[in-house]
């Protein structure tokens, strides 16, 4: 009796830790009252005690267990502080949210390249002077656990190349609208997860789908998993190169039953 009461979570166990979630904002109207607003509610309705913060502000992330930096203008690209700052948190096994938008807001989406490219995600890139197409095929495990197979996006950024990275959405041209780097994928931030999308407008109440994906993201940010490796199909040969083959198969096919015949 005297080791229960002195030992109350040796017996009944621990309470488990707060889920926190830190929601770093530009400080515009848009970007607090109407993104941020509806970003907290989702999170609040996760589960999680939501800080906001105009900025990254100093001192360990850590605390965290998701980070969503939902600034999205060219006036706020993330600077080396910022990059620095981010790059403690992923590699602490922080998971870690990076807004960008369509080519309209370069600057912006070119400092998340800077992040990937510290991070070590491998060669990613973003198309410069196009956008992906708006209507997006919604990859596993992003499909849930709220049903979800296809977003339509407001305006979105492509990116071209994804590196190390897993598709989150991708449009009928194979070009990817958002983003995932899983554990194991970051070289220089092995312990950490990060996701980017490009664009602002999916958290938002106006765009098709964008609670079932919000609600998604959340819930692999707050419990990541390994992603294997899907790339894109292998194309098909051309069709001369088909008939050249079927050729030169069937020449040696020749070859081989002549050298079998009895002298």
């Amino acid at each position: 009796m005297l080791l229960a009461l002195t030992l109350p979570g040796f017996c009944w166990g621990f309470d488990p830790p707060p889920l926190t979630a830190l929601v770093v904002d530009d400080g515009t109207t848009f970007d607090v009252n109407t993104v941020e607003t509806f970003l907290t509610g989702r999170l609040v309705a996760a589960g999680y005690t939501v800080t906001t913060n105009t900025g990254v502000p100093g001192g360990s992330l850590s605390g965290y267990k998701q980070v969503w930096d939902i600034r999205y203008n060219n006036t706020t690209p993330l600077t080396g502080p910022d990059i620095t700052a981010y790059m403690a948190y992923l590699t602490g096994g922080g998971s870690l949210f990076v807004m960008g938008e369509n080519s309209g807001f370069i600057t912006r989406d070119n400092s998340i390249l800077a992040l990937t490219t510290a991070a070590g995600g491998g060669n990613v890139t973003i198309l410069q002077a196009a956008n992906s197409l708006n209507l997006q095929t919604v990859v596993a495990p992003f499909t849930g656990p709220v049903s979800l197979t296809s977003i339509t996006f407001a305006a979105i950024g492509g990116f071209s190349t994804i590196g190390n990275g897993r598709l989150v959405t991708v449009d009928a041209n194979n070009v990817a609208g958002a983003i995932v780097f899983p554990p194991g994928t970051l070289s220089n931030a092995a312990a950490g997860t990060l996701i980017s999308v490009l664009d602002v407008n999916f958290l938002t109440a106006s765009t098709g789908g964008s609670q079932a994906l919000t609600d998604n993201l959340i819930a692999y940010l707050a419990a990541p998993t390994i992603i294997p490796l899907t790339g894109p199909a292998t194309p098909a040969p051309a069709t001369g190169v088909l008939v050249l083959t079927g050729l030169c198969a069937a020449g040696l096919y020749f070859v081989y039953r002549n050298r079998q015949r009895p002298a």
